[in-house]
């Protein structure tokens, strides 16, 4: 497991979360995802305000590193003469209990060696780590099902979480009890969500042009093209390397996705042909798409890409990454490919989560007039 060094900073009688990380260095792509953070380069550190949001998405960013805190005590020297008021590393400053952290390193362990995904490693930690915060003075072991009850009513009343929200935060603490403390299995059925049935959102093959014509920069246009066309989920995306682009056999190699399975999915010739481009233009030595530094795009860039083209092409705007993977699958059905064949390219462990997509198509059908209705009889 990485870890990540951080220690607690002071500027003018308020407190940082400070880090040092090389420019070239993965850490550095993650930094830049967390809310409030700021570079200070005289001092070569980062900086993220200790506050809860910040803290909370210090957390998620960084679900996959046991964190260090570090016992320093020390000012920090700029290299030249700066206007700015120094930093100075303040002493055992903990921001989590000693037996908090303990937890969440058992918990990330555990989840790494059952092979989970990374996003559910970092969904898992962060509804973990948040309900750790709430019952800051208690240690974990003493806590009780009826207080894991209180704390989920009180997330549904205060906060309005979603189902989704509600669900994750009952799978991380069954997983930790469950799997890490080695309690019984207990069930906390009472107050799991109703499972509500949403046909998923899609667009119009007219619109799915109009959004990727929408993008001017290849890089942008290619990673558009390479969505719609296979149906990949957004960590898939950034996980494609240049050796996942199997040119002669006319697919796409999808590794370690979801339930860490691998798959194959279609390489239109189209898309071949772009992604070469792409490549020739670009050059990408490792992950097909890097970012500026090197390493592996993130999934924010990705999400912004999608933002602007939404904005400049009209569409829908609640239209995100996944409705593309969603109208993928929607078309498939609507030009009479076999609901298998799709359960297949979209890496579906169920053929009834391929099914919605049925539903979606007999809505469709279900408006359709009957040719008498134009005349006029």
């Amino acid at each position: 497991m990485n870890t990540i060094n951080i220690a607690k900073a002071i500027i003018n009688e308020q407190i940082f979360i400070a880090l040092n990380i090389a420019k070239d260095s993965p850490e550095y792509d993650l930094i830049k995802q967390v809310k409030g953070r700021k570079c200070r380069s005289d001092a070569k550190l980062w900086l993220v305000p200790n506050e809860v949001d910040n803290w909370k998405s210090f957390k998620t960013v960084f679900g996959n590193y046991r964190i260090m805190i570090s016992e320093t005590n020390q000012r920090i020297r700029t290299q030249k003469p700066v206007n700015k008021t120094p930093v100075k590393i303040i002493s055992k400053s903990e921001v989590l209990p000693g037996y908090h952290i303990n937890a969440i390193h058992k918990m990330t362990e555990q989840l790494i060696i059952q092979k989970y995904s990374p996003n559910t490693r970092k969904n898992y930690l962060s509804s973990f780590t948040e309900f750790l915060t709430y019952f800051r003075d208690r240690e974990p072991d003493t806590l009780t099902e009826q207080e894991f009850r209180k704390y989920i009513l009180l997330k549904i009343e205060n906060d309005s979480i979603s189902e989704s929200t509600q669900n994750n935060i009952i799978n991380a603490l069954k997983f930790y009890y469950e799997k890490v403390k080695l309690r019984p299995k207990f069930f906390l059925y009472d107050i799991r969500p109703r499972s509500t049935k949403k046909l998923p959102g899609f667009l119009s093959k007219g619109d799915v042009e109009k959004l990727i014509k929408s993008c001017i920069n290849i890089k942008h246009q290619t990673i558009l093209k390479i969505i719609y066309s296979a149906g990949l989920r957004l960590g898939e995306l950034t996980k494609l390397k240049t050796k996942d682009i199997l040119y002669d056999q006319g697919l796409i190699r999808i590794k370690s996705a979801k339930n860490n399975k691998d798959r194959y999915s279609i390489l239109s010739p189209k898309v071949a042909k772009a992604t070469q481009e792409y490549i020739t233009l670009f050059k990408p030595n490792y992950w097909l798409f890097e970012g500026q530094d090197g390493g592996k795009y993130s999934d924010r860039s990705v999400q912004n890409i999608l933002k602007n083209a939404v904005i400049k092409s009209g569409v829908d705007e609640n239209t995100t990454v996944h409705t593309l993977r969603h109208s993928f699958a929607t078309h498939l059905i609507m030009n009479g490919i076999d609901i298998r064949t799709i359960q297949t390219y979209l890496g579906h462990e169920s053929i009834k989560t391929t099914e919605i997509y049925t539903h979606i198509t007999d809505k469709m059908k279900s408006q359709v007039k009957s040719p008498i209705d134009d005349l006029d009889i």
